[in-house]
């Protein structure tokens, strides 16, 4: 029997799926508008993740330092009774919510923490930075449905590698070049962008800021641009003196960019027809990575490729848009003034924390591993009592007092919206969950009850329905087809009406210079996806041995390395040690490694990258890390 469902992993696709539990197979639905019948590897093979040999199926208590199975009621039983005793100081009970799962159930535990009064983490491990942006540009976040990308004459795509990060996007890509629309991408290289491009450019990592900067120099010198666009931006008379004091040749040269380079991409914005530009979520993942993404948008805005069909600007668009909130359904409410410890550079918030923390619980987000100096942060979980909800022995849940396995996809109901389309998807549940697995929601409806002071949550059905409301969608068509699509304009920020107060686009009014390259340390370390597994997602079977790196044959590191001899990629933070694998196409300063191994395989470059923030939105700087590789 095929059960209509939907993955609720950490990607923008969102993809509804069909899924056969006696033959355990997962294809796309091809009913779903934006599914269109297929799916990446990571969701077809995701029986082999529900059924694999290492999935921890019952609860697990630490004792003396190791594990031991328990049952639920013991389990659940030792927890409450932490968790009430820290009640008494609100601020000690630390709530670290991940989106490794998403779903209008899946915001049940942060209600039950909230009425709590517990701590909780702020800042991005993710896209926080270009939303921000983004927001601060057009007055909102929003971009033209993806399909629109089809009537572009041309693709600028800033840096997003759709090979590993999304296969809709991909095939639209595909699409839209078979019937004549040409591709121009912009990266540091080593990705798979070559697939959709007919021009690709390499790039400084994280100066995107400067190219963009340098082509609308261009459009100032050549003085072409409409005063029926300039009409419809408040500042850019800033922006223009902001320029102006700036030298092309030098903007150029910053960005490591050949002015002829430079010329072609002013070309492709410039000439007649319409432009989209696609911006990956990488190049935000520097200290100026908000300045990035803004120079971008103001390029696309100038060029005259906002607010019309063909052009736009897609960074993304929030996943929640379609859904409500239910939380007022739940007694009491949520102070206003938690505590919050910046997530980026949790250990250190952890340590210096006053009251200091007592109790953590941790689900959807295995913290240890995805954030930097995950050291420190492991050494921050040993004091305080940790509760870790994980369905594997990864480098979080080996920190805990007590793991509680929850249900995964496929065995447990939610319904979620996209960062990508507009289709609200259910993910119906098509399989019993495994050994004593439990759906989180399950999990925190019964925490809520046992609570000294309870905090008692509705059905899962009444969440489910309040939270459609907000875009009126129909529940029971949403049973019945497992998706509904919610009405959106083609276009975003049509005839150029923006979503500030006053109806005008905002430029930046800064642009700062990369920073300049610490010599101990002259290359440019970046940890980005990888195409098979989802972050940390992956077998612990398949991390044996260093993980490799890729480099440049340019790059000034490879000429001194001898391969046959240990090779270490060393930061301030420290060292790890890798293999070097070459790629022709990367820039020579660049040193990529595949994001998502575990530190306790040696694997995770986090270790050794510094917490950084970004210039805006609170975001993560992973890829500002300096590093060299060398012989030990």
């Amino acid at each position: 029997m095929t059960i209509i469902t939907a993955c609720t992993m950490d990607c923008g696709d969102t993809c509804s799926l069909c899924v056969d539990a006696n033959k355990k197979t997962v294809k796309g639905n091809p009913q779903h508008p934006f599914t269109k019948g297929f799916c990446c590897k990571k969701g077809s093979r995701y029986f082999e993740r529900l059924d694999a040999d290492d999935r921890i199926l019952a609860p697990q208590i630490k004792e003396n330092g190791h594990f031991r199975e328990a049952s639920w009621d013991e389990a659940m039983a030792l927890v409450t009774s932490r968790l009430d005793a820290a009640r008494a100081v609100p601020e000690s009970i630390l709530h670290v919510h991940g989106y490794g799962y998403r779903g209008i159930l899946s915001k049940s535990i942060k209600t039950i923490f909230g009425r709590i009064g517990a701590s909780v983490t702020y800042g991005a491990v993710c896209d926080g930075t270009g939303i921000t942006a983004s927001i601060r540009d057009f007055g909102s976040l929003n971009h033209n449905a993806p399909e629109d990308i089809l009537n572009a004459d041309r693709v600028v795509n800033w840096g997003r590698d759709l090979t590993r990060c999304s296969i809709h996007q991909l095939a639209l890509m595909h699409k839209a070049r078979k019937n004549g629309t040409k591709v121009l991408t912009i990266s540091p290289g080593g990705d798979g962008t070559a697939e959709f491009s007919d021009i690709n450019i390499v790039i400084r990592p994280g100066t995107d800021r400067l190219l963009a900067a340098a082509v609308l120099k261009r459009f100032i010198e050549t003085d072409i641009i409409p005063s029926r666009i300039l009409d419809r931006t408040s500042n850019w008379s800033s922006l223009r003196d902001l320029l102006d004091g700036m030298e092309f040749s030098a903007l150029c040269s910053a960005c490591e960019v050949s002015t002829s380079d430079v010329e072609t991409l002013f070309d492709w914005y410039a000439e007649t027809g319409t432009v989209a530009t696609v911006i990956g979520w990488g190049l935000q993942r520097h200290v100026f990575g908000g300045e990035n993404v803004r120079f971008i948008n103001a390029l696309a805005m100038l060029s005259g490729n906002v607010g019309i069909s063909g052009g736009g600007a897609y960074y993304n668009v929030s996943s929640n848009r379609n859904l409500g909130s239910w939380d007022h359904l739940v007694a009491g409410s949520t102070p206003k003034n938690r505590r919050k410890l910046l997530v980026q550079d949790l250990g250190a918030e952890i340590h210096r924390a006053s009251p200091p923390i007592d109790f953590i619980w941790v689900n959807g987000h295995n913290v240890v591993n995805q954030v930097p100096d995950s050291l420190s942060v492991v050494e921050a979980f040993a004091r305080p009592f940790v509760v870790v909800v994980e369905a594997f022995m990864n480098d979080t849940a080996m920190q805990a007092d007590v793991i509680l396995p929850p249900a995964l996809m496929f065995e447990r109901e939610d319904v979620l919206g996209s960062c990508v389309h507009n289709c609200v998807n259910h993910c119906a549940k098509a399989v019993e969950p495994r050994g004593q697995c439990r759906p989180d929601f399950d999990i925190a409806t019964e925490l809520g009850a046992r609570l000294a002071a309870p905090v008692i949550l509705p059905d899962s059905e009444t969440c489910i329905r309040e939270g459609l409301k907000h875009a009126d969608i129909s529940y029971d068509e949403l049973m019945e087809n497992g998706f509904a699509t919610v009405d959106s304009p083609l276009v975003a920020f049509e005839n150029m009406q923006f979503d500030h107060q006053d109806g005008l686009y905002r430029f930046p009014e800064t642009l700062h210079a990369e920073p300049v390259r610490d010599p101990d340390y002259p290359l440019q370390l970046l940890t980005l996806i990888s195409g098979k597994y989802l972050h940390s997602q992956m077998p612990e079977q398949i991390q044996a041995g260093p993980p490799v790196v890729f480099v440049s044959k340019q790059n000034p590191a490879w000429a001194a390395l001898n391969p046959a001899q240990d090779v270490y990629l060393v930061t301030p933070q420290g060292a790890m040690q890798v293999k070097v694998d070459t790629v022709e196409t990367m820039h020579h300063r660049a040193v990529i490694i595949r994001r998502g191994g575990w530190m306790k395989y040696g694997q995770n470059a986090n270790v050794i990258i510094k917490p950084m923030k970004t210039d805006m939105g609170d975001g993560t700087a992973y890829y500002s890390q300096g590093c060299r590789l060398e012989n030990r």
